[in-house]
């Protein structure tokens, strides 16, 4: 297979040429050339394919939901990969936070190839949080126990590749030693940590800020708290949701003059509402109410933020368009920076030859109109058209 676009990002840049596709890999690239055999995309940009390390759901596809039969669970996590590929995800840890959707996870998989994006690990965010940081309001400590650090790992089967928690938690110090014995990164998550103790929990070995901004103390004159400690620990690196509305575009920009955008992973922190239509829905969670806006945000009747509904393409385009990143910083920090972190950055993250052909065509609006995944094509607006799980909203 061949592709010709004028505006194909490598990394030294926009280049015109010609992609040689075969047996998943890039195999050539041919500068400033044509091709009468080969696909041909003109002036539409191709950009590597995304790696979204923080998603729980998207398309109406929810991957979280643990009591659902475990049919259903694979069903979900099978349209989900696809939902992702629509939005130019093309690599994925799917996020969840107990041991029955973290085997459900893992079955598909080890099932390798699939109609959509690629598993290359799984997330789990919690279940050890710390709710103070969200309302301010402590609701009590989560029970920690080591039997329910092992039946994660053990229901990862080896897949299990992330778990972020809050280290403040009493117990928490031999959970995150054993993830970290198997091999597994830790993140500090859903903390009420101030500054000091936020870096006395990095030098433990945590190593990942989650969503940081989001549900962690804040920069203060006195005290710098969690979100100073992310940013000036280089030893961290950082996730970030780029919507504009989790992060506001000024304090996004402050981000990315104190710390270097190599140590930054966006992400998106999608929930199954990411892409459904304007409107109010009851039932999605009990007794709460959750408005879609114009602008795809998710939040409740108060007003508070509830998971993202943005994929990491809409947030490139933020950048963009908002905050004056150029294109090229974007796709290294939703592209390649996680495949650094991650082990996977030698077949992965850039449009390289020897590489893996994860490739998104994208509009100049951001739009995902054709996604490859290792070679496959995955997906394709002009016969697919927009992907959505309408029975998702019927509950």
């Amino acid at each position: 297979m061949k592709l010709h676009s004028n505006r194909i990002y490598t990394p030294k840049g926009p280049m015109a040429g010609v992609l040689t596709v075969e047996g998943g890999k890039i195999t050539a690239f041919a500068e400033n050339t044509t091709d009468p055999e080969a696909i041909e995309y003109g002036d539409q940009r191709i950009i590597p394919g995304i790696f979204d390390t923080h998603n729980h759901g998207t398309c109406g596809y929810d991957i979280t939901n643990k009591n659902a039969p475990h049919e259903k669970q694979i069903a979900s996590v099978k349209g989900y990969l696809k939902g992702l590929a629509s939005q130019g995800t093309v690599n994925i840890f799917p996020t969840v936070c107990d041991p029955d959707s973290i085997r459900a996870v893992a079955e598909v998989a080890k099932e390798g190839d699939q109609d959509g994006a690629t598993i290359l690990g799984i997330h789990s965010e919690g279940p050890w949080l710390n709710r103070t940081g969200e309302k301010g309001i402590r609701t009590g400590w989560p029970e920690v126990s080591m039997e329910t650090a092992h039946a994660m790992v053990e229901a990862g089967g080896g897949w299990l590749r992330l778990v972020a928690l809050a280290p403040e938690i009493p117990g928490m110090d031999p959970i995150i030693e054993y993830f970290l014995s198997q091999g597994i990164t830790v993140a500090a998550a859903h903390s009420d940590n101030n500054y000091k103790q936020a870096m006395a929990a990095y030098a433990k070995g945590i190593s990942v800020a989650t969503h940081t901004g989001n549900v962690m103390t804040d920069l203060h004159h006195r005290d710098i708290g969690g979100l100073g400690a992310a940013l000036t620990n280089e030893n961290v690196t950082c996730e970030v949701i780029c919507d504009g509305l989790h992060i506001c575009d000024e304090m996004l920009g402050i981000y990315f003059k104190v710390k270097s955008t190599d140590k930054f992973m966006m992400v998106s922190d999608c929930t199954a509402l990411s892409g459904a239509p304007v409107g109010k829905y009851e039932g999605i969670f009990e007794g709460m109410a959750l408005n879609v806006t114009p602008e795809g945000f998710v939040l409740t009747d108060t007003g508070r933020l509830c998971g993202s509904s943005q994929p990491v393409l809409f947030d490139i385009g933020n950048l963009v368009n908002n905050v004056g990143i150029p294109l090229e910083t974007c796709l290294k920090m939703a592209c390649l920076n996680p495949c650094i972190k991650y082990g996977f950055a030698d077949r992965k993250g850039t449009i390289e030859v020897g590489k893996d052909a994860d490739l998104v065509v994208i509009s100049d609006d951001y739009q995902a109109q054709v996604t490859y995944a290792e070679g496959r094509k995955v997906y394709d607006r002009s016969t697919e058209g927009k992907i959505f799980n309408a029975d998702y909203l019927n509950r």
